[in-house]
Parts: structure tokens; sequence; C-alpha cells
């Protein structure tokens, strides 16, 4: 018989004997997790398909106990495929299955699912395959071409399974067939069996597990809300990771350092990310962050100044900051920092927000014991409506402005 490979579109040279088996390459980009974070949102997608030839038949396979004719048969089809004629090699298989009283022979079956796949016709290959592995449970090429078809159909748990008897069966044990079972298993929403999976791949292969395989390990952790069990894994893909995704996984790391209430692991790395990009205003942000969830209010504050130096604030970060300078008993600089934020976004406020912002102001430059600017606010917001707190302020304001130091 002939062995006979294609790769893409290009022609291999024909020998004799079986076709020689050649793995199916599978895509897979990085996976990220679906928790919603402080700053982020990281969707989990896990990013898989086929490409490349099918599984071919090993070589001894088929060699016994085939009958003459289906030999004969199975050297006119693969002639035919070695002629890039899968469509008239498959008219050859079939006239003779169909002609046959008795069940035919389990490669006639395998031949049949790989033209059926060189045509694209994923859903007959899958029964050929089929076929093929239930007279033949330990042919492995079948099996893998099987868990290829399944995936293309959307049938990950069937897929994942084949994959793993693929393994199973095989000589050569490839660390990548694990990997797609537990990748499916994760796909058909078994993260569980994932794991498992994926825990028998790192023990056998150890040496096999890319920095990609580890993106799809953290989010069967996380999908398993196993997360500190994902955090070195999360930490080595923060710091191995290059491009656009490596800040993501940064993000996803001080998310979790914050999220298990590790505090100093949160600061020391927040620190350390604004030292290494202190032009990316993100990581102020997020320093500023840290530092508000264990009250360093003057520390949050500094954090903030540096990031309004490198992009305009938001309205919510504007606030903060006028915010924070009164935490910071700094009142002077937070009623400027309001009346900015007032006259940045008072055409996208209510005349009920623009009250509360002028009683705010009000409030702040009276603390900084400037009672001109804060009557002068309190006439704004009167002349608009008669506020009780705003006709408070004045009477206290004109009660004491004897006592109340003026401002220049």
């Amino acid at each position: 018989m002939i062995r006979y490979t294609r790769q893409g579109n290009e022609k291999i040279r024909c020998r004799r004997h079986c076709p020689q088996p050649e793995h199916p390459a599978l895509r897979h980009g990085p996976v990220r997790s679906g928790r919603r974070q402080v700053w982020i949102v990281l969707m989990m997608v896990l990013m898989m398909a086929f490409s490349g030839p099918v599984q071919t038949l090993a070589a001894t396979a088929g060699n016994e106990n085939m009958p003459l004719g289906a030999g004969m048969v199975v050297n006119r089809a693969q002639s035919l495929m070695a002629e890039g004629k899968p469509d008239q090699a498959l008219a050859v298989l079939i006239r003779y299955s169909e002609k046959q009283a008795e069940e035919v022979h389990f490669y006639i079956d395998f031949l049949t699912g790989f033209c059926h796949t060189e045509m694209g016709q994923t859903g007959a290959a899958a029964a050929a395959f089929q076929r093929a592995v239930e007279k033949q449970p330990d042919l492995s090429e079948a099996w893998l071409n099987l868990a290829r078809c399944r995936y293309e159909q959307a049938e990950m748990a069937e897929a994942a399974r084949a994959f793993e008897t693929g393994y199973d069966t095989s000589e050569e044990k490839k660390a990548i067939q694990l990997f797609y079972a537990a990748a499916c298993h994760f796909q058909a929403g078994r993260p569980d069996a994932a794991l498992t999976v994926f825990e028998r791949l790192m023990a056998a292969h150890p040496g096999a597990v890319t920095l990609e395989w580890k993106q799809t390990l953290v989010n069967i952790l996380f999908a398993l809300e196993r997360f500190r069990e994902a955090l070195p894994w999360l930490e080595e893909l923060a710091a191995e990771t290059k491009g656009d995704t490596r800040r993501q996984w940064q993000e996803m790391l001080l998310y979790q350092y914050l999220s298990l209430e590790m505090k100093q692991k949160a600061l020391a790395y927040a620190r350390y990310l604004t030292r290494t990009h202190p032009e990316d205003p993100g990581w102020w942000k997020a320093l500023a962050h840290v530092h508000l969830t264990d009250n360093r209010f003057e520390k949050a504050l500094a954090a903030m100044l540096s990031c309004s130096y490198l992009t305009p604030l938001t309205r919510e970060e504007m606030r903060l900051v006028g915010d924070l300078y009164l935490s910071c008993n700094i009142p002077d600089s937070a009623a400027r920092q309001y009346e900015a934020w007032l006259a940045h976004h008072r055409g996208t406020l209510s005349e009920k927000q623009v009250v509360e912002k002028i009683k705010a102001i009000s409030r702040a430059w009276l603390s900084a014991g400037n009672s001109d600017q804060a009557l002068a606010w309190v006439e704004k917001g009167l002349a608009k409506t008669s506020d009780k707190e705003l006709l408070g302020i004045k009477a206290y304001v004109l009660a004491n402005r004897n006592r109340l130091p003026l401002q220049k």
C-alpha cells in the first residue's frame, strides 16, 4: 500500500505502506479571566482553531488481516489522493463499502474519513472516524482526527474525550494532545475535568508546558475559584508575557493581591509598576487605589496628582482629588479643586447637583478660614434656591464675621 501525506496544498512524496501520522496543528491564544476587577474587566476567551493536515495512519496499521480486494481499493484511493483527487478517492471507497455484505475493514473507514476531511465534510468525516474506532479502539490516529472533527462541530466534551483517548492509545505521547483535551473540557464548561487533565499534563510533560498554556491553566483555576493556587502562575505570566497582554496580566495580579487582602504584596507591586512605567497614568491610579484601601490619604493624593500631570482626570477623579485634599486638611486646595470641577462639568449637571457642589465649595472655604469666599459661594447658591444648609452657612458667617479671619 501507499504512504500518503499532505501538508496544506503541498503534496508530499508517496511511498509504499500506509500513511504516516501527521499531527493537526491547533492555534490558541491567550486566555483572560472573566472576573470583574476594579480597573478592568478581562473577558475569558479561549481561541482555538485547527489548521494543517489531518492525522494519517501509522505505517503498520492495516497491513494485517486486510482482504485482498480491500487492499487494492486502498491502493487505488491513495493514488488518487496523491494526485490531489480526494473526491474520486472517496467515490472508490464508498462504492467498495456499499458492495460489501460483511463489515468493511477499519482502515477503509479511516481512509474514508480522511477523504471527507480533505473535502471539508466534517460531519461525514466524524462518522467515518467513529466507525473506525469502534472497530479498532486503539487506533490513536482515528481518535485524534475524531477529536478534531468534534471540535469543529462544537462538541467540546466529546472532543476532549477523543483527545484523551488518542493520547492514551498513541505510542508517542505528545503533551499537546493533553492540552487540547484540557482546553476542550474548559470550553465545555467542565473546569474540574480540565484541571484534572492539566495536572496529568504537567506531571507527564513538565518541560512542555508553554507560557500560553499557563494562561489557560490560570483561567481554569479562576473558574474553580482557586485563586491562591493561581497566584504563582499569574505572577509568572505578569512577569514573562510579552506585548499588549502583559499589562492585562499585571492588572489582574494586582487585583488578586487586593482581593486576597495581601496588602503588602499589593503595595509593593503597585510601587514597582510606577517605577518601571512612570509614564503610564494607569499605574498611578492603581497605586492611589492601593493607598486608599488602607486609608493612606496623603500618599493617595500624591499618586493622583502624579497621574494628573500625565493625563486629564475624569469627572470622578477630579472630585476624588478634592475629597483627598479635604481628608489631608488642605481645604483651600479642596475648594479650588471643587471650583475647577464645577466649571468643567457644569453643563452636564442638574440644578440640584450644582447646588450640592456649591455647598461643598462653601464648606471647604469656610474650613480654610476664608469667610469672604464662603459667603460669595453661598450667595451663588441662594440665587438658585433657598437651601437650608446654605442659609445656615450664611447665618454662621455673618454672626461670626468679626471673629473669622479675612482672606485677601
